[in-house]
């Protein structure tokens, strides 16, 4: 039967908020919002006194299985000494930690406001044993080809078998070639031609470091010692040229001029990190470059591994951005977290929005009820006090 949710109030919009706000939802589907919403005869009652509904965050870039690395690493390492320790720890990264640390992340994630995380998947066997996510989860199986080809159209027709045996699961697949450096042109091509065939997003981790700028440069520097002697790196343009549209690019901190122009004609989007560049020590994010050349820039966490961000929580990577980059209002980075990953997922009226068609992922907080409610709950830091993915409900446990 539908249900009618009555919340204090609910954000259409950062400049459109209804109070009271009324939501209502059959099944895992939104009918209705509006303040006006009178009850049924049939349907069901949610009152939540005190409570501003929201969508749900959208997460385009995390490492939901490298939580257990929180710590292990110091801060400001340069990128390639931060590389060199991250291989010498993964190897006793076992997939059951991985299993274990997927389940409690994106738990945690879901319980700061996130309803949706596309994770980069290193190792499928920590899928073992997974039954469901509280969040809807994008796997984005990765791939590198430093010591042989991974065979992606193999482990992605393995990713698929997996997946139709867990309907029930909001779960789909993604591809990722790691990083240029990692990653060659015919890798980049074939990742490529998959995503385009089966119509799932691509996404990489792209211009992240000074370090790998060095080495597509001069062919040399820190990050040329820890790949394998064979290493050819060939052209960095051939591999963004074989990206398919709408790409996700992550990190995106030290482009070239060159890249613009090749990443503008494939739409794509850039994800930025800001905790994971702040723990790093980065030089600013080049925010103006991207709005000069009309390249959408969405927040992620990216992995405890590289930031303070031990909970996923895309509210800290808001106010961290804001910090950085103060004359960005709360109001405009509100859409980094819901609409503009929703479009770049293909999912646009379907998540990051409360409209009437779109999935009932939202989110109920307890915020100031007077203030702007899409700066309160930015800055706000105690979990939510109840969660909707899809329609199924959740409540933080709290002692």
């Amino acid at each position: 039967n539908p249900m009618l949710i009555l919340a204090d109030a609910l954000v259409s919009a950062p400049d459109r908020v209804l109070r009271p706000g009324r939501l209502r939802v059959s099944g895992r589907r939104i009918l209705e919002a509006g303040a006006n919403l009178r009850p049924k005869n049939d349907e069901e009652i949610l009152e939540l006194p005190g409570i501003t509904l929201a969508a749900g965050f959208l997460n385009l870039h995390a490492h939901l299985e490298l939580a257990p690395l929180h710590g292990k690493i110091p801060h400001a390492l340069p990128f390639a000494g931060w590389l060199r320790q991250i291989l010498s720890l993964l190897p006793g990264l076992h997939s059951t930690a991985r299993t274990s640390s997927i389940l409690e992340s994106s738990r945690k994630a879901a319980e700061t406001g996130t309803t949706t995380v596309l994770t980069i998947l290193s190792d499928p066997a920590a899928l073992a044993g997974l039954a469901g996510t509280l969040p809807r989860i994008w796997w984005a199986l990765e791939f590198m080809d430093l010591h042989g080809d991974p065979g992606p159209a193999r482990q992605m027709e393995r990713l698929a078998a997996w997946l139709s045996r867990h309907p029930g699961a909001d779960w789909k697949a993604a591809l990722s070639p790691h990083a240029p450096y990692s990653a060659s042109p015919g890798l980049y091509r074939e990742c490529a031609r998959l995503a385009s065939e089966l119509h799932l997003p691509f996404t990489t981790h792209w211009a992240e470091s000074p370090e790998e700028e060095e080495l597509f440069r001069s062919g040399g520097g820190p990050l040329r010692q820890l790949l394998p002697q064979s290493w050819a790196h060939g052209k960095l343009s051939e591999r963004l040229e074989s990206m398919p549209p709408a790409s996700l690019v992550a990190h995106g901190n030290h482009p070239a001029e060159t890249d613009f122009p090749i990443l503008s004609a494939r739409d794509c989007v850039a994800v930025h990190c800001p905790t994971s560049h702040a723990w790093f020590g980065r030089q600013p994010f080049p925010l103006q470059r991207f709005r000069q050349h009309r390249l959408p820039v969405v927040l992620g966490t990216d992995s405890p591994a590289s930031s303070d961000n031990r909970c996923f929580d895309l509210r800290l990577e808001a106010r961290t951005f804001h910090q950085d980059h103060p004359q960005v209002p709360y109001a405009e980075i509100w859409p980094m977290l819901t609409t503009l990953p929703a479009k770049a997922l293909g999912q646009e009226g379907i998540l990051g929005s409360l409209q009437p068609g779109a999935e009932a992922d939202w989110v109920g907080w307890k915020v100031d009820p007077s203030a702007d409610p899409a700066t309160a709950i930015l800055t706000s830091t105690g979990s939510a006090e109840i969660i909707s993915v899809a329609g199924r409900l959740h409540r933080p446990e709290r002692i």
